[in-house]
């Protein structure tokens, strides 16, 4: 087991440098907002996510959580390179995405207060008008959250599986079977960002097709 996983982390170092480059984020031109959100759920559907949040007033597609494919399922697409699906292999991950629309201009800039005075409190201040998201020109960003499986209770070796052993916290112990297995979020998968926003961009173009082959 352990020279498998030795092979597989190698496999990963050289092909390391094979990482998708895509758009960080892509501008929609005037009128084409309804057309870009379609594009960008059957693009997430022909990756395989399924979106289980379609707001079109708000400008927001979520997805559900989407295990990682990994080296023994070469037909899964969800990957932005090799170095990927080989720690897909050694550690189970999963990917969710949340695209977003916002009109030129509109962003909020993050600006430090001099005094932290707490929340506002409601009707303290006069409502924002609700920007229509069909009238004027768009940027459509991309944020993939990235999450690794690990079981409560496992104590992993470094050097053999066979060293490895399991712990119980008591203060945790119920009757009956319990479900181990959890995820921790791990970081942003800026790669898989860029190529979700790369096949948009490409089926959103004159000579796009959007067909169902996906590099």
């Amino acid at each position: 087991m352990r020279s498998i996983a030795l092979a597989v982390l190698a496999l990963a170092a050289l092909t390391g440098c094979t990482t998708w480059q895509g758009p960080t984020e892509i501008a929609i031109p005037d009128g084409d907002y309804g057309r870009s959100m379609q594009t960008a759920v059957d693009t997430l559907n022909r990756l395989g996510y399924r979106c289980a949040v379609i707001d079109r007033e708000a400008g927001v597609v979520d997805t559900d959580p989407l295990r990682a494919g990994s080296l023994v399922e070469p037909w899964r697409t969800d990957n932005a390179s090799l170095s990927d699906a080989a720690a897909n292999t050694v550690s189970a991950r999963r990917r969710q995405v949340r695209l977003s629309w916002t009109p030129v201009g509109a962003e909020d800039l993050l600006v430090e207060p001099s005094t932290l005075g707490g929340p506002e409190l409601p009707g303290s201040t006069a409502p924002r008008a609700r920007v229509e998201l069909g009238k004027g020109p768009l940027i459509l960003r991309a944020i993939v959250s990235l999450e690794q499986q690990y079981t409560p209770g496992d104590r992993i070796s470094p050097y053999s599986a066979s060293l490895s052993s399991t712990f119980k916290e008591p203060r945790s112990a119920t009757e009956g079977p319990v479900d181990r297995g959890t995820w921790t979020p791990v970081g942003r998968d800026e790669a898989t960002e860029q190529r979700i926003l790369g096949l948009i961009e490409r089926a959103l173009g004159p000579t796009s097709d959007p067909g169902p082959k996906i590099p």
